[in-house]
């Protein structure tokens, strides 16, 4: 449920800056560094987030959550110049964000020792879910409505809903392992560590744009808005098949195997959409996107667990996942300068491709090894 709002709003974002952009007399470029201030908070937030998550649980950190993420709609819909909108959207809403996915993940990740992938799987399935449903609800708002007014049903909803969440939320077990290590094993951990970071990084460059430029690049096409919203949609409902199906999967076949296959999947789908011409092509990218980026994000925790050990769980997410952060602010913002100076989708989206492709080889030389 959590993660359902916070990233189907999180997500839906283009569906909104158009309009912003317009009101606020910028570049519909300009929208884009809005969303990349958004996603480099609140993916960085988790370093401080999952090492709390660890100490605390996730309860303490979705109550915060409920009060960022509707005070910093609500402070949106009432701005007047795009400045404030980075204020309040970009910091409002990257907080309250990155209050919600490390935490959660952290605590499935220790409730679960059997079948952890697919309980993984599961619940973040929810973001896909929230990328299916919420972009086409808001482009019908937004036209309907204006942005103002979408920003603040927005608002009401989602903190119904995490309120709800939080109730229902109980803090995992303390995690059972030993914490000593020598310090060979240390440096050795600290070296596999930077190659899956370095990996990461790499992959998330190009992974979030299309949540910012994919409906965008459609109505360029002569699509319509609705339409154009509903690609970003196929990327979620593609996503939690990917999520689900290979989180079961991963409990009979190498966990490690399928994330490097995922990260292949990333990158060769930005080629598809560096060649579309029409909205066939760019519906094909977004399912084949989907289905890499569903089972990513599902083995990504699962992952550092089996690799790593749970005890340091929510520590080595939180910092993966400021690579994450750092990737998804720069992904937007590079493609955006390529799109102002080309005035073509087409070079960004290689380069983009081109990144991934380094991200994939990363993780192909990281060693497989028991905890």
């Amino acid at each position: 449920m959590a993660l359902f709002v916070a990233f189907g709003l999180a997500y839906s974002y283009g569906q909104f800056f158009v309009a912003m952009a317009a009101d606020f007399g910028a570049p519909s470029t300009a929208g884009g560094t809005v969303f990349s201030v958004t996603s480099l908070v609140f993916f960085c937030l988790g370093v401080g987030s999952g090492p709390l998550a660890d100490r605390v649980g996730p309860r303490l950190l979705l109550g915060a959550a409920t009060v960022l993420i509707a005070s910093g709609l609500i402070a949106t819909s009432y701005t007047q110049e795009l400045w404030q909108a980075y204020l309040a959207y970009g910091i409002g809403i990257g907080l309250g964000v990155g209050c919600v996915y490390v935490p959660i993940v952290t605590a499935t990740g220790r409730w679960f020792e059997r079948r952890r992938s697919l309980a993984t799987g599961f619940v973040v399935s929810g973001i896909g879910l929230g990328t299916v449903i919420v972009p086409p609800v808001s482009a019908w708002l937004v036209e309907s409505y204006g942005w103002p007014t979408a920003y603040r049903c927005y608002a009401v909803a989602i903190c119904a809903v995490l309120l709800l969440a939080t109730a229902l939320m109980a803090n995992p077990p303390p995690s059972r392992e030993p914490g000593s290590r020598n310090a060979a094993d240390r440096r050795r951990r600290r070296r596999r560590f930077l190659l899956f970071y370095t990996s990461a990084l790499l992959t998330n460059i190009g992974l979030y744009v299309p949540f910012v430029y994919l409906s965008p690049a459609a109505r360029d096409l002569g699509v319509e808005a609705v339409t154009a919203a509903a690609l970003v949609s196929t990327i979620g409902l593609a996503s939690v098949f990917g999520r689900i199906a290979l989180g079961a999967l991963a409990d009979r076949v190498s966990t490690l195997v399928l994330y490097r296959a995922c990260s292949i999947v990333i990158a060769l789908s930005f080629w598809i959409w560096g060649a579309a011409s029409n909205y066939a092509v760019l519906l094909v990218f977004s399912i084949v996107l989907g289905l890499g980026y569903g089972g990513y994000i599902a083995l990504t925790s699962v992952v550092l667990s089996q690799q790593f050990g749970l005890t340091d769980l929510g520590r080595l997410l939180g910092l993966t996942y400021t690579a994450v952060g750092i990737g998804s602010a720069a992904g937007p913002a590079l493609l955006g300068a390529l799109l102002s100076t080309t005035g073509s989708y087409t070079p960004g989206l290689l380069l983009l491709a081109l990144l991934a492709l380094a991200g994939a080889v990363a993780i192909s030389l990281f060693r497989d090894r028991a905890t």
